[in-house]
């Protein structure tokens, strides 16, 4: 399920059929469904759109996906702003589901939901800016908050600069940086120091007319499978260990050559299929 234009897949989520699917907007709401009430299809069908699932508001569209397999205390979800704005709740904050949503962020006015994440309460938070900055804290340095709250400032931002994407991370990792000319690197984590929430950060990407605005930030592995979409249709496959590791403050090397006037739109890293917790009864949500 996805709301781009681009006939892709853009989430992939594996949860028992006992299991919840909180649904994020744009907007900051929050939307409730039940794994077993998403409609069966086979590998080949088209499967139903979102919204016909669940009453999206006008000019509102999805953002995130998290499967929950109970609302018990212990477990948060994280979500944040392309203003630079970072909410924590604890899961057991939406066991009360209602068929329009609820406010799960308030936002300011002009401002939208970039993406929400579920943590552990060890994680370390890495956001990364339009204009090439980035930023890595830990997650303890967001107290949990109840839905009303709007939320506590993650970055900031300069003038005209905002979000382009989050990852929840451990210690170690490589992160994948790509720009709308379709530049891209990996970059060690360890190569971003640990600063408080609300900083300004480092450079992650040089941007230049040539190299472009970072478009994603991305969390991947050596064996990650990426997939690359333009602005006008074109998709590309590559493999994150095809992709030279570089240091902040760097470039990158070209991941695809775009034609005159196209531009990259979205990077996706292409799930692996993991074990689900439960009576084995596991499903497959696209």
């Amino acid at each position: 399920m996805g709301t781009r234009t681009e006939d892709v897949v853009e989430y992939l989520v594996v949860a028992s059929t006992h299991s919840y699917l909180l649904v994020f907007t744009t907007k900051g709401r929050v939307y409730w469904l039940k794994i077993y009430e998403i409609p069966d299809a086979g590998t080949t069908g088209k499967g139903k759109h979102v919204s016909g699932l669940i009453n999206l508001q006008q000019d509102e569209a999805v953002k995130a996906f998290l499967p929950v397999k109970d609302f018990a205390p212990g477990r948060n979800i994280v979500m944040v702003t392309r203003q630079g704005v970072i909410k924590k709740c604890e899961v057991s904050e939406f066991d009360n589901p209602m068929s329009r949503g609820i406010i799960a962020l308030t936002l300011d006015e002009g401002d939208e939901l970039l993406g929400a994440r579920l943590t552990s309460g060890e994680n370390y938070i890495f956001l990364g800016t339009h204009e090439g900055k980035a930023i890595r804290f830990r997650e303890d340095q967001v107290r949990a908050m109840g839905r009303p709250a709007r939320g506590v400032r993650a970055m900031d931002l300069d003038e005209d600069d905002y979000l382009v994407g989050m990852e929840i991370v451990d210690k170690d990792g490589l992160i994948l940086s790509v720009s709308e000319n379709g530049y891209g690197k990996r970059t060690p984590l360890t190569d971003y120091r640990l600063t408080s929430r609300g900083g300004k950060g480092v450079i992650n990407m040089k941007t230049t007319p040539r190299i472009g605005k970072v478009v994603d930030v991305l969390a991947v592995k050596e064996d990650s499978d990426l997939m690359i979409i333009t602005k006008e249709g074109k998709i590309i496959r590559i493999e994150a260990g095809e992709i030279r590791q570089a240091g902040r403050s760097t470039q990158g090397v070209r991941l695809v050559r775009m034609e005159e006037g196209d531009q990259v739109a979205a990077v996706s890293v292409l799930p692996e299929a993991v074990a689900v917790e439960g009576d084995g009864n596991g499903e497959l949500v696209q």
